[in-house]
């Protein structure tokens, strides 16, 4: 019996073997069958940014695209501004002022304006402006973003296709019908907790 058992543990450790030569040989192919350098993890490492995933989808157009390169500038304009800066020694005459250009003053007031709508609603349980930023800034891939915050696979994508939408809508850059129809469905992404609810935290 005890023969018979380490045999069946043998065998299931080589049909076990098999697998995993199988599953990285086929880590190794690409859709076409040609072959791929690297393992699975570094694969998955050099995957495209989740925004350039989701315009070979043709799930996002030009606004969407727009308000995610607005969010990237006035995010880092204002996260620019808490470096220290090494002096500048050029020879600059009396008018210079060293003020950011106008299109950056521009995508940060449209930012805070955006943020702060969203900075309140995440008081009250909507992750979308958390989840916009991990896509756009930090560039995490959709399904890292959905198993951090516990939220359904499909979810992370949906938000931030909302949430750019509706940046896009309060920038003024679709019309009024369409601008309203985004700002209802980026809404509707996470039920919100009762105000009386925040009263007890």
């Amino acid at each position: 019996m005890a023969i018979q058992g380490g045999r069946r543990a043998a065998d299931e450790d080589k049909s076990l073997a098999r697998l995993k030569r199988a599953l990285r040989k086929a880590e190794r192919r690409a859709g076409d069958g040609s072959d791929i350098g690297g393992t699975g993890a570094t694969i998955l490492k050099l995957l495209p940014a989740p925004l350039a995933r989701l315009v070979d989808k043709g799930r996002i157009g030009t606004e969407e695209i727009r308000a995610a390169d607005d969010i990237a500038i006035a995010f880092h304009a204002q996260a620019g501004a808490l470096l220290i800066k090494s002096p500048c020694l050029e020879r600059r005459d009396p008018t210079h002022h060293g003020r950011e250009p106008v299109f950056v003053i521009d995508a940060v007031s449209r930012y805070k304006h955006w943020a702060h709508h969203w900075s309140a609603r995440a008081r009250r349980g909507d992750r979308t402006l958390e989840i916009v930023i991990a896509a756009v800034i930090d560039e995490r891939a959709f399904h890292g973003i959905e198993a951090d915050l516990g939220i359904r696979h499909g979810v992370a994508a949906r938000v931030v296709i909302a949430g750019l939408r509706d940046y896009a809508a309060r920038a003024g850059w679709a019309d009024r019908r369409t601008a309203a129809a985004w700002l209802d469905a980026a809404e509707a992404s996470f039920a919100l907790r009762p105000v009386a609810d925040l009263a007890e935290l």
